[in-house]
């Protein structure tokens, strides 16, 4: 049975909605995720804000499916909404009050030529792109090798010289790396005296990690 028809019991919501309470889920996020399961409603008139807030009274508001997802994301932590585990985690460095997190987002280059990442965060006092992150997101469940990441290093550079606003990128890999990707940035042409931050994690466990190298 899909998440689409599929229906909690009240004793399944509780345990759900128990559950996701020690998850620190900013509500930019439940938005989106409520939205794209036709619960907009719940969330309507709500905004982020510092400090406490009342996201424990907001998902028991949430439909059905909402609760599913939500599951399937932080719960099961299934490779299909990675996107929004990523975004959980990039919140905790840009908070949500003052920055806007965009998803599987397209940004124009110099080049013009468009490039696809799974998390985009702008300000929310200039609009101007500040961060990017992308995901390992091959098929095969590959690890990560220097091929990907030389055409992540050239899509940094391109929308880097169209917004030189951005300051923070990050790549996570949930297969791990056959290379290291620190020393290839570095070695890299295209991003040498460039201020950008780059940043490599790998999600194992249910737990995301700054990337070490052997």
């Amino acid at each position: 049975m899909s998440a689409v028809e599929q229906r909690l019991s009240p004793k399944e919501r509780q345990e759900i909605e128990s559950r996701l309470a020690n998850y620190h889920i900013p509500f930019q996020i439940l938005e989106i995720i409520a939205e794209e399961c036709n619960c907009s409603e719940a969330v309507a008139g709500r905004r982020e804000t510092r400090g406490k807030s009342k996201k424990p009274s907001l998902i028991s508001g949430l439909n059905d499916q909402s609760l599913i997802q939500l599951r399937r994301t932080f719960l099961d932590c299934e490779d299909s909404f990675s996107r929004f585990r990523f975004a959980v985690l990039l919140s905790s460095k840009f908070t949500p009050a003052m920055y806007k997190f965009v998803m599987a987002n397209k940004i124009r280059g110099r080049s013009n030529q468009e490039h696809v990442f799974d998390v985009c965060i702008f300000s929310r006092a200039t609009e101007e792109l500040v961060a990017v992150g992308m995901q390992n997101n091959n098929a095969g469940r590959k690890a990560t090798g220097a091929e990907p990441l030389q055409e992540y290093f050239s899509a940094i550079r391109d929308i880097l010289a169209a917004h030189p606003s951005l300051r923070s990128v990050y790549y996570s890999s949930s297969y791990g790396y056959d290379c290291r990707p620190s020393r290839l940035a570095a070695k890299t042409q295209s991003l040498k005296g460039s201020s950008v931050e780059i940043n490599f994690l790998e999600f194992q466990d249910k737990v995301y990690r700054r990337f070490k190298e052997q």
